[in-house]
This record gives C-alpha cells, structure tokens and sequence, in this order.
C-alpha cells in the first residue's frame, strides 16, 4: 500500500520515487492578505497588485516544472492563503487558462467577507470556480475585533447573497470559537445566524495559539487563558445546532450537509498524495515529503531564474505514513479499518465500552463525543 520500491523509470523531482497512482490533489498558495491577523501563521504579508501578478508568474513556473515529471490528474483544486479573493482579475485569469477544466474538478477559493464584488464573483464562476470558502470566523462584531477581522455581520450576508447571484452553489463558512472574551451566548448566536444564512458546509475551529503570533505573545503573558473546558461546551454547541439543523459532522471541525463534503480535505484525512505550490506550501508523493520555504521574495527570484524553488525536504517511513493516516482517520466519520488497531485491542474495547467509540462491518470509528478526545485517543494507538 505505501511500497517504495518502484520502476526507477517512474522518477521526478526530487529523486521522488513515484507510486502507482496519479496525484489528484493541488493545493495553490497566495501569501498576500490586505492585513494579517494576529492569531494567524501561515506564511502570510501585504503586497500590491503588482507583485501578486508576478507572483502568478512565478507560481505558474512551478507548476509547470511538476507537471513535466509527475502523474498529475487533478480532482480537487484548492486556492489557499492568505487571500486569494484579493488577486486581480487578470492575474486570476491566468491560473484559470492554466488549469483549466476547472469545471470538471472540485475548485475551491477561500475568499474575505470584505474582498467579493459582484465583478469577481461572476468572473471566478465564469472560470470554472465552483466553491468559495468564506473567512468569516464570527458574527460578533467584538469577537471579529479581538481576532483582527476587518469585516462585520452585514459584510457576511452581503457577500453570500452575491455568491448566490452569481451561480454559487456551494459555500463553506469557517468559524473560530475559544476566542478571548467569546462567550458562549455569542458563539450560538454566530451559529445560529450561520446556520440562517444557509451554507453547504460549516468549518468550525477552535482557536490555537501558534508560534510567532501576538495572539501566542499575549497568551504567554499572561493577558490571556486557555479555557478548556468552556471550548468543550462550545464543541458541543457547535455539535448540536449544526445536526440538528441537518449539517452532518465528518470530522472533527467539519460539518456539511449530505452530498457537500470537502473532496479536497477528505483527501488529505485519507492521507492521499497532493502537490502544494507556492511559497510555504507543502507537498507529499509516496514516502516523500518537501515545503517550500516561507519567503516569497526568494520563491520569485529562484523561479524567475529557471530554478527550483528553496525548499526543505524529507524522506518518510511506511510507518510514518501509516501512523498518519490512522491519526487523521480517527477524526473523521469514516473511522479506519479494525485491522489497523486489533494490536491494542484492549483500547478499542474500553473505548467502545464509554461510548467513545464504534465497531461495525470492520471499520473502528469514533462517536462525536469521541472524536472531540481523537487526539489524546490516537495515541493510544501509536505509541
């Protein structure tokens, strides 16, 4: 199943031996934003319209580079960042006249509340783009000024309705809960509200404080606190009213209505292979994994040069692989085949014994209340 040894006429970059299947998933990275949160750490900054165009440029290199040497038949398509809603419209058109048939693919573009027009949104669904995955994270307008967001609730609405007018069929909503000062009457009304407005699909994350981030700073100083027992509750409100509303959770901060689940993401949980291009971004074939350095002025300049650009690589274990997968499949619905953990029998056991987990037709999977411990769980099972 993770077999490295190969045809050596099966090689690409990076002296990556090949598996036997084509790459399916492409992620694509835009670092820029219009300002960067304080509680983010992607590999994200400003720039003005003219460096993301010759960013593109650069980006569209790379691809071509991958493409001359890896099996690539792309099924999900993901425009990630930072913001790529900000690019210009003719630096957009660029990447679609390069991976076009967006249309028969599941493209996805994350997008600012602040950033759609009714301009854009008519041109990335004239190009192929059939999701948009909307930045939102809060309604309360306090919550949305702790976190840095420059949009309101009104922004929401107004950018939805738009979507919807221009053939948008499936919209996701990403959502934060475990913010500094949100109570838990502010995280049911955002949820409540949501949930009105009428997405496909619900992402909805605790806050994590990351290195390199004020948010880490202020934390470590003591001006703020974790409380995990209140993001407990939020969990499980975020549970409730998302099922009861007829949202179905399919992993741990994922939620969507049958027939709407991310193709992309389901992807990675399933520990496919998937190229990642773009300053920062991270790819994985077979038992190798490489991440592009998080600095754009060097990705540019390497790839203007007719250079790979920097990065980091490292050789994975079928065991690293393996582990992998078990531990992103126990957050999900789907479970993981019995046959992965019947060494630790006596953990399944106990676990099906609290209700936390469930064995049916060979699979192990975990109950909600379950999946909300998928970490601590999961190593019950890797060591």
């Amino acid at each position: 199943m993770l077999s490295d040894r190969l045809p050596s006429s099966r090689r690409g970059p990076l002296g990556l031996r090949l598996g036997p299947e084509p790459i399916r998933h492409l992620y694509l990275h835009t670092p820029f934003c219009a300002t960067v949160c304080p509680y983010c750490a992607f590999h994200v900054h400003t720039g003005s319209a003219r460096e993301m165009r010759v960013f593109v440029t650069a980006l569209l290199r790379e691809w071509e580079k991958l493409r001359k040497s890896l099996p690539v038949e792309v099924e999900t398509l993901y425009l990630g960042g930072g913001t790529p809603s900000l690019l210009p419209l003719d630096a957009f058109r660029q990447l679609a006249d390069a991976f076009r048939p967006w249309e028969s693919v599941e493209a996805t573009l994350e997008a600012n509340p602040r950033t759609v027009t009714r301009e854009k949104a008519a041109a990335w669904r004239d190009l192929g783009i059939g999701r948009v995955s909307l930045g939102v994270q809060s309604l309360d307008p306090a919550v949305l000024r702790t976190l840095g967001r420059r949009h309101g609730p009104q922004d929401v609405e107004r950018t939805v309705a738009i979507l919807r007018e221009a053939g948008f069929g499936n919209i996701n909503v990403d959502l934060l809960f475990g913010v500094p000062g949100q109570s838990p009457a502010s995280w049911e009304e955002t949820l409540t509200r949501v949930i009105a407005i009428g997405p496909e699909h619900v992402s909805a994350y605790e806050l994590t404080y990351e290195e390199d981030t004020p948010f880490f700073e202020a934390r470590a100083a003591g001006v703020w606190r974790e409380d995990e027992e209140l993001s407990i509750a939020m969990y499980r409100t975020a549970w409730n009213l998302l099922e009861s509303s007829g949202y179905r959770q399919y992993e741990v901060s994922n939620y969507a209505r049958p027939g709407w689940a991310s193709l992309h993401n389901q992807g990675y949980w399933m520990g496919n292979d998937y190229l990642g291009l773009g300053p920062g971004a991270c790819s994985t074939v077979g038992l190798r994994r490489w991440q592009n350095r998080r600095n754009t002025t060097d990705y540019i300049a390497a790839l203007s040069a007719g250079q790979d650009p920097p990065r980091e690589e490292e050789a994975l274990s079928k065991e690293v692989r393996q582990r992998e997968r078990l531990l992103l499949g126990l957050r999900t619905s789907r479970g993981v085949p019995y046959s992965w953990i019947e060494g630790e029998a006596e953990h399944a056991r106990a676990l099906i014994g609290q209700g936390l987990a469930e064995l049916s037709d060979g699979t192990f999977r975990l109950t909600p209340e379950g999946r909300l411990l998928a970490d601590g769980i999961a190593g019950l099972f890797v060591g």
